[in-house]
């Protein structure tokens, strides 16, 4: 039981962690939108996308711990 509770703290603080390193990439997308390059902002803004969506797994998964 004590190792499902480090493993549902590990997960919360790196949800914590991966959404506030999201909100810092989508200021990269809005960055080299700014510059012109939307290519750069289309590539950055679907890493965005897959880091929410990984995020969304990690939360589902903390959810079933408990």
């Amino acid at each position: 039981m004590e190792e499902i509770k480090q493993l549902a703290a590990l997960l919360d603080y790196m949800i914590k962690h991966n959404d506030e390193h999201a909100e810092e990439v989508k200021e990269y997308a809005d960055r080299a939108k700014t510059l012109g390059n939307e290519e750069a902002h289309a590539d950055i803004a679907k890493g965005v996308a897959l880091l929410i969506q990984s995020n969304d797994m990690l939360k589902q998964a903390r959810k079933r711990l408990g």
